[in-house]
């Protein structure tokens, strides 16, 4: 049995399940690990560099469902300062993380929305473009999620979406952005955050026991493009994205 398969994963939160990811606990080291993941940011640039494509209006109206620490939302409002922003999370500690990146923006037009997917209503028709990166999974059931948030979207409107598809390997992630972080000369910064994370192994040993036992939704690329035509989208790329272990689409809503 591997390093990241092991069954038992303790949890200080009596609240959360054993094969469930305690976000509360995540968010503390959260942004640390992500700037050591050059997969992470090649995560955003894809979306950054689709904006001028796209030919948004400059008064878009933007919603990240499954914000976390704000981070998409901080990048794109750079490209789209008139834009109005909603980022919706339902974890407390996620949403304070990103509450005090977006008062340091210029122009810090997000509302900040705590609640979950499931449950959050918009009324038709209300977004340019809907963001959902890496939550998807974890929002059951996901057809239901998705057939609403196309209900959201404008005519010409488009969903970006990147869902993590495939069984969830801690060891090799983790030797992953050690290697990385030789070749960034960032060595020391990640081995003094890795020994502060450990909290972020354990979380990330949490969500591949999720995806055995099948609370986590695991996919194949082809099985993710058709569950979102079967839910309506257009889609207009597809394709594996961050190292292989997930799927990126972006969709528009026909008009």
């Amino acid at each position: 049995m591997s390093f990241e398969e092991k069954d038992e994963v303790k949890t200080d939160n009596p609240s959360v399940s054993s094969d469930e990811m305690d976000w509360d606990a995540y968010a503390e080291h959260y942004d640390e690990m992500c700037a050591l993941n050059p997969a992470y940011q090649n995560n955003i640039e894809l979306l950054l560099k689709r904006i001028p494509i796209w030919n948004m209006p400059a008064n878009a109206k933007v919603c990240d469902l499954g914000a976390g620490t704000g981070n998409y939302i901080c990048s794109l409002s750079a490209l789209l300062p008139e834009a109005d922003f909603v980022h919706v999370d339902f974890d407390t500690k996620m949403n304070e993380l990103a509450s005090q990146k977006y008062s340091r923006l210029e122009k810090p037009n997000v509302q900040i929305i705590q609640e979950y997917a499931q449950r959050i209503e918009f009324p038709n028709q209300s977004f340019d473009l809907v963001m959902c990166v890496n939550a998807l999974y974890a929002i059951s059931p996901q057809l239901e999620v998705l057939q609403k948030i196309r209900s959201w979207i404008k005519p010409g409107g488009r969903l970006f979406i990147i869902d993590f598809g495939r069984k969830q390997r801690t060891l090799e992630w983790t030797l992953y952005i050690l290697r990385e972080s030789l070749k960034s000369n960032t060595l020391g910064r990640y081995a003094k955050t890795l020994i502060e994370a450990r909290e972020v192994l354990k979380q990330n040993r949490r969500s591949t026991k999720g995806q055995i036992t099948g609370r986590y939704w695991l996919h194949s690329t082809n099985q993710f493009g058709e569950t979102l035509r079967q839910c309506g989208f257009l889609v207009e790329e597809l394709f594996p994205c961050y190292r292989g272990y997930a799927d990126l689409a972006v969709c528009r809503v026909s008009g």
